[in-house]
């Protein structure tokens, strides 16, 4: 449901119940798409876009001169994007590119408190995490004791969980243990080769939970979970080839299984279902290219590509079937859900604010009985579209509409003392 109309059906909540307060909720602004461009063409950049979910529309936000994309973090009101061999930042707000540093084999990147971590891999042979300062991007920690190319990372109790599944010919995964708010290491946990292929991790419980993806042609592939406390691992095989380890809701793993998207239960351990979305078409080097899971609205969004001269963006719901779709470029492997807080309403009383005349065709009055100082004065219509504003230049307690339509208007006013007033007249 898009802002708007949340702020629509706030107003029509008001209208039955009285006049009220506004609380923050979340819901899904934008959903960042960033393309690598197709392999055979040195030219074909890395572009990023930014679907809207309210308006079905793309938008495009910018580009970066390198090939292939890794990852997009959204974290304070930017986007980190990880590209082969650098690191660029966009502010959210703007979709201005604001800085960028070069990072050799830049792969993923994890935001905690001031610092940002990005994990490193081929062509480096070392040092494979970096730590940054996330606001001036000024390198502060080389991590060299972590033993081979390093993957997802996930934040737990002030410590920083990195799958290293290292390069090609490693038979053996392991964890490495940092602390989150210096970047100090503290070890490396050896999952046997039981945990080869550790690529993406997740809290679960309190415990590590690594998705180990199986080797090109494979089919079996891993899960394991590590506690923290107790040290103790635990692995759990199916005879699936398991790719990427998407999110996990209401107990389920969803995860690339076979080329397509499946469900593994972690209470009971068993596969939920081994082909809820079908392979998009491997067969024909067709491929999932990167998914990502709305928790918030119970769907998925996906990208295809055959990496040479297709890309498509999809959307699912929790069952499997497809809801929509969205523009995407060739090899968009890097997806990112932005989301924001919105204004939801909460009673408080009923007679603070009052419209006169209501009816009215030039100008209204407002009767404010608490005598607080407006701030602001934003005025909808019946749709939810913003559609007059007004600020500090409000000096009196009236306001001309007469360039507004016939109908009927919601008007939300802020005061200076950070309280929220509804009302609404109609326009004739």
């Amino acid at each position: 449901m898009s802002f708007l109309r949340v702020q629509f059906f706030a107003f029509l909540i008001f209208f039955s119940f009285g006049a009220k307060h506004l609380s923050s909720q979340q819901t899904l602004y934008q959903l960042i798409v960033a393309s690598g461009g197709a392999f055979s063409d040195p030219t074909d950049f890395v572009s990023v876009a930014a679907y809207s979910p309210q308006n079905q529309s793309t938008s495009f936000i910018g580009e970066i001169k390198t090939q292939a994309v890794q990852d997009v973090l959204i974290n304070d009101g930017k986007m980190y994007i990880t590209a082969t061999d650098s690191l660029v930042v966009f502010d959210l707000e703007t979709n201005q590119r604001i800085s960028s540093v070069a990072i050799s084999g830049a792969r993923y990147a994890t935001a905690y408190n001031d610092l940002l971590f990005v994990s490193i891999q081929y062509p480096q042979s070392s040092n494979f995490l970096k730590v940054f300062d996330k606001n001036t991007l000024i390198q502060t920690v080389s991590i060299s004791e972590i033993s081979g190319e390093a993957a997802a990372m996930v934040v737990h109790e002030n410590k920083l969980y990195v799958a290293v599944p290292g390069d090609w010919t490693s038979t053996i995964g392991k964890i490495a243990v940092l602390n989150a708010t210096d970047g100090t290491f503290i070890e490396e946990i050896d999952l046997s080769t039981s945990g080869a292929g550790i690529h993406d991790v997740f809290i679960y419980n309190n415990k590590i939970l690594s998705v180990n993806r199986s080797p090109w042609g494979g089919t079996s592939g891993t899960l394991t979970l590590f506690d923290p406390v107790t040290k103790l691992i635990s692995h759990y095989m199916f005879p699936y080839h398991i790719g990427k380890g998407i999110g996990i809701h209401n107990h389920q793993l969803y995860l690339s299984i076979n080329n397509g998207i499946g469900t593994i239960d972690l209470e009971s351990w068993q596969v939920s279902d081994d082909e809820l979305v079908s392979d998009p078409g491997s067969s024909s080097f067709i491929y999932f290219a990167d998914i990502v899971l709305d928790t918030l609205n119970s769907q998925l969004f996906a990208t295809t590509t055959d990496y040479f001269s297709m890309g498509e963006g999809l959307i699912f719901d929790l069952n499997g079937a497809q809801t929509g779709s969205f523009e995407a470029g060739i090899s968009a492997e890097a997806l990112a859900l932005d989301y924001r807080a919105i204004s939801s309403v909460n009673e408080i009383g009923y007679s603070n604010l009052n419209v006169f005349p209501n009816p009215a065709t030039t100008t209204i009055h407002f009767a404010n009985n608490s005598d607080e100082t407006f701030e602001t004065i934003k005025f909808f219509d019946a749709h939810g579209q913003l559609v007059k504003f007004i600020g500090r230049e409000l000096t009196k307690n009236s306001v001309d509409v007469s360039e507004l339509g016939t109908g009927i208007y919601f008007i939300v006013v802020t005061t200076e003392e950070s309280d929220v007033m509804l009302t609404k007249f109609i326009k004739q």
